[in-house]
């Protein structure tokens, strides 16, 4: 008698730690049948999954998700080994569970244990879940920060040159075109002297968020160094590169800035330069544009320039001179 009361209170110990511990652990069988639940007990984290126990995979959860996890839970078991498992899960996708967790999709880590099968009994597994949601947040926030120029918000060099040169190679394998726009603000310096560094802040803030509604989701703005910015456009000729380009201009130089020491009114030069089958490396296209914005600079300021689309029709290189002007009687900020 007391060693089958020394055994229950062991049980009742085993049972209780389980209970206490703030993630879930499901014992799931090779059929997908949830056997047990225990833990869970941190509401910040886990909705409550006592009401899964007795029910099938398949019964509560999108097909999607109940095949991923009932692969992993077979593969556990078949091998004898750890298998893990990230996914993405909303309360509201699984059908009896109580929804008195966290709200929204969670992110969760998985980790699958194949238990010791029994005489008579289905091959099971414990599934550990972790909610991993704030390290995903945090992940995501350092990968930005990584990828992103603090003031702008746009993309940063290193991102942009990486970004470049893989858009660069599949462009040239898949004859695709590809665009680049290489922009400055005109006069900066005298912004600056003028308004102050933080207005002079606020007027690349202004730059950047004037640009994005002209561009499309896969086109990539980039800050590349001081008020000098990148636009690489995917799937676009030189001719809607034109078009893109201009829209830009026009749309900076019909806005205004306003500030305590007066308005600023801004004005952009634009270069042009599209891949080329001929061109042996980025570093050419890179070439290309910045000659082209140095010709816009030194024509008159508040201008795109670039290879025309009728000499590149007819198959002229850009490098050879042909270039465009548009409103070529802008005239220059400051």
């Amino acid at each position: 008698m007391d060693q089958d009361n020394t055994c229950s209170e062991l049980y009742d110990q085993i049972q209780a730690v389980a209970d206490s511990l703030p993630a879930p652990i499901f014992v799931l069988d090779y059929d997908g049948r949830y056997v047990n639940v225990f833990g869970g007990r941190s509401r910040s984290h886990y909705d409550s999954g006592q009401g899964l126990i007795g029910c099938y995979m398949q019964d509560v959860l999108p097909e999607e998700k109940w095949k991923l996890f009932l692969d992993v839970v077979r593969k556990a078991i078949d091998t004898g080994t750890l298998q893990t498992c990230d996914y993405i899960l909303d309360s509201a996708e699984v059908c009896v569970t109580e929804t008195n967790g966290p709200a929204g999709p969670q992110w969760f880590h998985g980790r699958v244990y194949p238990v010791a099968s029994h005489p008579g009994k289905k091959p099971a597994a414990v599934w550990l879940a972790i909610n991993v949601s704030e390290q995903k947040a945090m992940e995501e926030r350092l990968q930005r920060l990584s990828e992103r120029d603090d003031l702008t918000g746009a993309y940063n060099r290193r991102y942009f040159m990486q970004r470049l040169k893989n858009e660069y190679e599949l462009a040239r394998r898949r004859q695709c075109d590809l665009s680049l726009i290489s922009l400055d603000i005109d006069h900066f310096k005298a912004i600056n002297d003028r308004f102050g560094h933080i207005e002079g802040d606020r007027a690349l803030q202004h730059l950047t968020n004037t640009i994005r509604p002209q561009l499309r989701e896969t086109d990539i703005l980039a800050r590349i160094g001081g008020e000098e910015f990148a636009i690489l456009c995917l799937s676009t000729d030189l001719n809607k590169a034109w078009s893109v380009a201009e829209r830009i201009r026009q749309s900076i130089e019909s806005t205004e800035l306003k500030t305590d020491r007066g308005v600023i009114h801004m004005r952009i030069s634009l270069g042009l330069a599209t891949v080329n089958p001929q061109d042996p490396s980025i570093h050419t296209l890179l070439s290309q544009a910045d000659k082209a914005l140095y010709q816009a600079k030194d024509t008159g300021r508040n201008r795109t320039c670039g290879p025309s689309p009728e000499a590149e029709k007819h198959g002229d290189a850009p490098r050879k001179g042909k270039t465009k002007e548009a409103w070529p009687n802008g005239h220059p900020s400051g």
